[in-house]
């Protein structure tokens, strides 16, 4: 029988691909007599290397009704490595009638990964991937394991309505499945009125549409990222901070190669840093110093500094920031 770990930064997907998997080991069987569950991240600390003893007891105990059993130990994250000690032996001599399925909201410890990728252990990632052309990939695998058939508009739509709150797909696929079935491929028009409020973006997003002087689309985000409760208004500051930190880092000194400036602004993505230098190369001296100075402003502003919603200061903030993602400055220092 067969080991999992489903880790993820969001517990609604977790779940959501939980779900599916036990369903999928249980398939036709009786649920009642060959599914348990235990929860370690739902009872107190003192309770936990209790709640992992009685899981493995449930793993290593046959079904009286079946040819195998399916244990669920979630949020095994919050257990200490001496708690798991029996997780760890049971990995050593799994039982042959039992499926363990482990799930994680946090990091784990070395010598936890280390013994379930020794017991051959299957790892399903549950958070999706960032970059767009994977992303795109991952909401075409979800809809497909459901059946549910999209046209390309339509697909388009969803993903960038739910933009990073993928966490209400699964909720999503449901309604669309109650409402259509499967049988019929979704137009934009079948699946608008199940929407629901937007989502929220990446932080890169934001900066992107900033530093291309797309004021519509940067709006956009940046209320989209208010608005899904994401960001607080502060929150979005020190990223937009940060960002103009990094361009001001390349400021002054002679790099000549872009490992330099990797260094200077502490990134490990040759991408990223030839973008912070194209960027540099467009807004210049005097467009970093401009940008720090509006920052610096709205910030008071949001502490207190003028009596306005802090989402229209914030607006006002990026509308100026796009203003200076056009050609070079003048002050711009030759590379």
């Amino acid at each position: 029988m067969a080991i999992y770990l489903i880790s993820g930064s969001d517990e609604r997907l977790i779940s959501a691909q939980l779900t599916e998997l036990v369903n999928q080991l249980i398939g036709d069987l009786d649920r009642t007599t060959m599914y348990e569950s235990h929860d370690v991240d739902a009872v107190a600390t003192d309770e936990r290397d209790r709640a992992v003893r009685n899981a493995i007891m449930g793993c290593e105990t046959p079904s009286l009704f079946g040819d195998i059993r399916v244990v669920v130990m979630r949020g095994i994250q919050e257990a200490t490595v001496d708690q798991l000690t029996p997780l760890f032996e049971y990995l050593r001599n799994p039982a042959e009638t039992s499926h363990l399925v482990l799930t994680s909201s946090g990091k784990l410890a070395k010598s936890t990964t280390d013994a379930l990728k020794k017991a051959g252990a299957t790892t399903m990632a549950a958070s999706p991937p960032s970059r767009r052309n994977e992303l795109t990939v991952w909401f075409q695998e979800q809809f497909a394991h459901t059946g549910l058939k999209l046209d390309p508009t339509a697909m388009e739509n969803v993903i960038n309505w739910l933009g990073q709150d993928q966490a209400r797909l699964p909720s999503l696929i449901d309604v669309l499945v109650s409402a259509f079935g499967t049988s019929k491929k979704l137009s934009a028009d079948d699946v608008q009125p199940f929407l629901g409020e937007q989502g929220s973006v990446l932080p890169w997003d934001l900066t992107d549409a900033i530093d291309r002087s797309d004021s519509a689309t940067a709006l956009e985000m940046l209320r989209r990222m208010v608005r899904s409760g994401e960001y607080h208004p502060l929150q979005i500051m020190s990223l937009l901070h940060n960002h103009y930190v990094r361009l001001l880092k390349l400021d002054g000194p002679e790099i000549r190669e872009t490992s330099q400036a990797m260094a200077l602004i502490g990134s490990k993505s040759d991408f990223q840093t030839r973008k912070y230098m194209d960027l540099y190369r467009r807004v210049g001296t005097s467009g970093v110093a401009s940008a720090i100075a509006l920052l610096a402003r709205a910030d008071l502003d949001l502490r207190g500094g003028k009596d306005l919603p802090e989402e229209l200061t914030m607006e006002i903030l990026v509308a100026r920031l796009c203003k200076m993602g056009g050609p070079a400055s003048r002050s711009t220092k030759r590379r």
